[in-house]
């Protein structure tokens, strides 16, 4: 009798877990965004190391620069136009307001790009190695996605599977069967694009010097 009881509560206690579990993993447009983020110290460069469901585009290289006094996020992604390329050809770019980030209700996305599709992002995680993001392009949960962005091109994977585990404890559809890893190695552009931003901010620089001297 004793055996049987506690057989009977250790389903109902496995059930309860599970359920709690299903509960806690939500999709993206329910995700509450991280606390008391500092969207400034998003700046840097990264690397699209994992992301779930697996896009059609395989290496991502993300440029976020703080400007104008900390307000505003420049941000710039060159990506490669399909799975099988390792040339990054496509440029996009973007300038969001660092307030708007910091909020953890979501920031939209959308680039300078012909027929560019707005994105809702929230950032979920971060510290100076990674940022894990969720997004969706439209109320409809089959449109929630997540990825993690890394400092590294090629991530320690003990420590990348542990980032993945944590992310999905959050965001439904984001776990180690769904999530894919993003090769970047062997990941390039050309040199003129991946300078341009460099450039521009030194010409800025130069004006406004100019500027005070007059």
């Amino acid at each position: 009798m004793v055996q049987t009881s506690r057989a009977a509560l250790c389903v109902a206690l496995m059930a309860f877990l599970s359920v709690m579990g299903v509960n806690a993993q939500t999709p993206c447009q329910s995700v509450v965004g991280m606390q008391n983020l500092n969207a400034t110290k998003l700046t840097g460069v990264w690397y699209e190391s994992v992301r779930a469901p697996a896009a059609n585009v395989g290496c991502i290289e993300i440029h976020i620069e703080s400007i104008n006094n900390d307000t505003e996020l420049a941000i710039t992604t060159w990506s490669s136009s399909s799975l099988s390329s390792s040339y990054m050809d496509q440029q996009q770019s973007v300038v969001l307001n660092t307030t708007v980030v910091n909020a953890n209700t979501g920031f939209n996305v959308t680039y300078n790009t012909t027929n560019a599709v707005t994105t809702t992002y929230k950032v979920v995680g971060s510290d100076n190695n990674y940022i894990s993001l969720c997004g969706y392009t439209s109320p409809d949960t089959n449109t929630s996605f997540g990825l993690i962005l890394t400092a590294s091109r090629s991530p320690n994977a003990t420590w990348l599977q542990g980032v993945v585990n944590t992310t999905s404890q959050v965001l439904s559809n984001f776990n180690s069967t769904l999530a894919v890893n993003v090769p970047q190695m062997n990941c390039y552009a050309s040199s003129a694009s991946t300078t341009l931003p460099v450039l521009s901010s030194v010409f800025a620089t130069i004006y406004l010097f100019m500027k005070f001297l007059n």
